[in-house]
């Protein structure tokens, strides 16, 4: 076939500003070069943190670049092996690998394809792999969570940690406790956070005593550095950490000197200091187990068993936003700046322009700036009548006509619009709060996820 496609290529590791070593390139369309092979057309794709820290060059396995990166995707089957006898032409899909998954159509292996149930949308089937399995294998191959456990959950609203709070429902009498910025509050508690705690304000440690003085059973450690030995600190005997990743290490800008220092303070024990302390330490890397023939029928089982969650309604995919390939640079941001609540889907822009002629972003580029605009009309309106107020007073008077019925019609508006795309209506709402608070609060939490 002589169809060129496109593909997000990592030409380089570098934690520039610009992700300038991000660019979308043309490509051969794919060709079936062995038996049990299989050809499948990308209509979504899931970014992980895993890529992130991909970019900045963090993340080990490495590959040598340039290459495509992405872990996950779901599609359509395009073309088969003549020895792939399981799928055929049209059949809807799940796929995943090491890397390769952010193009327009990828020829891979039968052995990493899954059937998706009736019924699931390919941004679900997209979002379901990474993170649900992560969260799946963490809590019952690893931490082996049990009834009345209680569970500190870091980045609560993040794909894993969206994913690890319904799972943990799954079990009798389990208390999560779920660390997120305080706009985020309503969400994890609707997904089954017992406790909220707001990372940027509070110290979560003095929460969790506060709440658990004898401590807790488990942590969930994304974060890693000096976290990691605060969160062993909060277990009580027969206690178990997971450490599963180290997005403290790790910013929009890669800094080698903010690595080192997060490196030196993550937790180190000793053998006797477990021992002594009755307490257990693990780690888990999906990048690695994926590579490992031994993890494929342990893999097989937990992926059917997540699937099986999935269809008597256990889980429920919480999506945040819809990104062109592109557009991954915003998409990117997003994540490292934690605004994202739940999945961030990233979609061929061939596959965006069938769907309307503005994506996702755009609606949301929209509604930022229709919410901007009445602001600025309301300000000038405020100057003309009582020129002698003082500046604070302005501002003070936008922030409270933002709230005003004018306001909320517009937003509706937009709202209304976001929804036919797919977009939580609640998401639309927090996005719009979220730009009235912009003026004081963003630089504030920005400086708190650096030094997390």
């Amino acid at each position: 076939m002589s169809e060129k496609i496109k593909a997000i290529v990592l030409t380089s590791t570098s934690g520039s500003s610009d992700f300038s070593n991000l660019q979308l390139k043309e490509e051969n369309y794919p060709k079936i070069e062995s038996d049990d092979q299989v050809i499948v057309r990308v209509k979504a794709s899931g970014l992980n943190f895993a890529e992130l820290m991909q970019r900045q060059g963090f993340y080990k396995p490495a590959s040598k670049t340039p290459y495509t990166p992405g872990f996950e995707a779901a599609g359509v089957v395009e073309e088969i092996g003549t020895g792939v006898t399981d799928f055929q032409v049209n059949d809807r899909v799940i796929i995943y690998n090491g890397s390769g998954m952010w193009k327009e159509v990828i020829c891979l292996s039968r052995s990493n394809l899954i059937k998706m149930p009736d019924g699931m949308s390919f941004e679900d089937g997209a979002a379901l792999m990474v993170n649900y399995l992560t969260a799946y294998q963490i809590l019952f191959r690893m931490v082996n969570i049990r009834q009345g456990d209680k569970v500190l959950i870091h980045m609560a609203a993040g794909g894993v940690g969206f994913a690890a709070t319904q799972l943990c429902k799954t079990v009798k009498d389990v208390t999560v406790i779920g660390t997120a910025s305080a706009a985020k509050h309503e969400a994890i508690t609707q997904n089954g956070v017992a406790h909220c705690i707001d990372y940027t304000k509070e110290d979560y440690v003095q929460e969790v005593k506060k709440l658990f003085p004898l401590g807790i059973d488990v942590v969930l450690d994304p974060l890693n550095g000096e976290n990691a030995i605060k969160g062993y600190e909060l277990l009580k005997p027969f206690g178990r950490i997971c450490h599963y990743g180290a997005a403290s290490i790790t910013s929009e800008s890669r800094s080698f000197v903010n690595a080192f220092k997060a490196w030196w303070k993550c937790l180190s024990v000793t053998s006797l200091d477990i021992i002594n302390q009755n307490k257990s330490v693990c780690g888990y890397h999906l990048g690695f187990l994926m590579n490992n023939p031994s993890c494929v029928d342990q893999m097989s089982t937990d992926i059917s068993n997540l699937l099986e969650m999935y269809s008597k309604g256990l889980i429920n995919i919480q999506h945040d936003s819809t990104f062109a390939y592109s557009k991954i640079a915003e998409a990117m941001k997003r994540m490292h700046s934690r605004q994202n609540v739940g999945k961030i889907i990233l979609k061929p822009d061939s596959e965006i322009e069938k769907e309307s002629p503005r994506n996702v972003e755009e609606v949301k580029v929209a509604t930022e700036d229709k919410v901007e605009q009445t602001q600025s009309e309301q300000s000038q309106q405020g100057s003309q009548q009582g020129g002698e107020q003082k500046a604070e007073e302005v501002a003070r008077s936008e922030i409270a006509e933002a709230h005003t019925e004018p306001v909320q019609s517009e937003s509706e508006q937009i709202e209304h619009e976001t929804s036919k795309l797919n977009v939580n209506d609640d998401q639309a709402k927090s996005e719009n709060v979220s730009i009235e608070q912009t003026g004081e609060k963003s630089l504030a939490e920005e400086a708190q996820v650096e030094n997390a």
